[in-house]
């Protein structure tokens, strides 16, 4: 048996344990906020207000689109990782929405692969759970630095979007470059 503790680390002890149980409770009540503000964002329930989900829950419950949708994700993580457990009998770690994060968006197969790869290793950590997500996620595209067009009275510049890789335009410019020395040259065969 362990050694008594004073009336003081009782009380320090009781304290602290309601810290804790309070965390706890905190993390379950994301989960069920997030699984609720998925149901209203699928089934539209915020369209009687009149305006979109953005302003929804900017108006509603002061929070950001971002941050609405981080909640619906990490709902969505901790159901398929309930299943994982049910299903294998997995020991897999209650994940912080933070340590979550790198499997939103992934569905449910795939999360059960990356909990796999990350507990190969041994324990299942965010840093194991991360590099095994980062495997499967799709790079992201390079996007092409702007360019700048200098024509007659005005300077363009061109911005690229994610789907862009800038082929296009360099096509456009070497078409733009072969008009004006054919201008040129039919200039001089004038003069």
């Amino acid at each position: 048996m362990g050694k008594a503790l004073t009336e003081a680390e009782r009380l320090a002890l009781g304290k602290l344990e309601s810290a804790v149980e309070a965390g706890v409770n905190a993390t379950l009540s994301v989960i069920a906020a997030g699984k609720a503000l998925a149901e209203i964002r699928e089934r539209q329930l915020y369209r009687a207000s009149g305006s979109s989900w953005e302003d929804y829950v900017h108006t509603r419950f002061r929070l950001s689109k971002r941050r609405a949708d981080q909640m619906i994700a990490f709902a969505g993580v901790t159901d398929a990782l309930d299943e994982l457990r049910d299903e294998s009998g997995t020991v897999v770690p209650d994940l912080s929405e933070r340590a979550a994060r790198p499997l939103a968006g992934m569905d449910a197969a795939t999360i059960k692969a990356v909990v796999a790869e990350a507990a190969a290793g041994g324990d299942i950590t965010p840093a194991s759970i991360r590099k095994a997500a980062g495997r499967r996620k799709a790079k992201a595209a390079r996007v092409p630095r702007p360019r700048r067009f200098k024509v007659p009275g005005a300077v363009v510049i061109v911005t690229f979007n994610r789907k862009s890789n800038g082929s296009a335009i360099d096509a456009l410019a070497a078409a733009h470059r072969q008009a004006e020395e054919e201008l040129a040259d039919q200039a001089e065969a004038a003069a």
